[in-house]
């Protein structure tokens, strides 16, 4: 009786699972972690006057995470293109080893290059569409883009509905993505 699967088969079926959780880590962290809260009062003073506060210290357990208001807006921009570029990264390894894997067919190879062209696509296309919003007047901005959709966080108080149409209409004209499949958010 032949096997269903071939080795080959099961490790590119293990490896499309593996980058397609890093990308889902990478989005899910990078928009922010939800926030888990006890009952209890978790205010932790610090006495050694230290201003640099590192949750998982032995003295900040159970202290609350700091608010989107108390964050550094900067600081959320920074996270996200760190993120994005570790998932890329990963996916991107991921691919190499398929690609110099001596032992996959032909096949394998020709889809790792092309989701390796897909990746650079879409890291071209995020960095032009990240230039022309802050050209526009935005402070900053993340863009994310996978396949036909794409994602955008861009710092301003309020969004207008010109505002929104100005992103809108840089990423139809810098990709082949429909206005129905951008997402904007806003952080101040």
């Amino acid at each position: 009786m032949k096997q269903f699967m071939g080795k080959k088969q099961l490790l590119l079926a293990v490896l499309v699972v593996a980058l397609g959780s890093a990308v889902y880590l990478n989005y899910y962290f990078s928009l922010g972690e939800p926030k888990m809260t006890t009952g209890g009062n978790n205010n932790v003073s610090d006495t050694a006057g230290d201003t640099t506060k590192n949750l998982g210290d032995s003295q900040y357990v159970n202290s609350p995470e700091p608010t989107a208001a108390q964050e550094n807006p900067d600081d959320y921009f920074v996270k996200a293109r760190a993120n994005r570029k570790a998932a890329r990264e990963e996916a991107l390894d991921i691919i190499e080893d398929l690609l110099s894997d001596v032992k996959n067919n032909e096949q394998i190879q020709q889809e790792a290059l092309a989701r390796g062209a897909a990746i650079a696509a879409s890291v071209e296309q995020e960095s032009k569409v990240e230039s022309l919003i802050i050209a526009k007047g935005f402070s900053d901005c993340v863009v994310y883009i996978e396949g036909e959709k794409c994602s955008i966080v861009v710092r301003c108080e309020g969004l207008t509905p010109i505002m929104a149409v100005q992103i809108t209409d840089i990423v139809s004209s810098q990709s082949n993505i429909v206005a129905q499949n951008v997402n904007i958010v806003t952080v101040n």
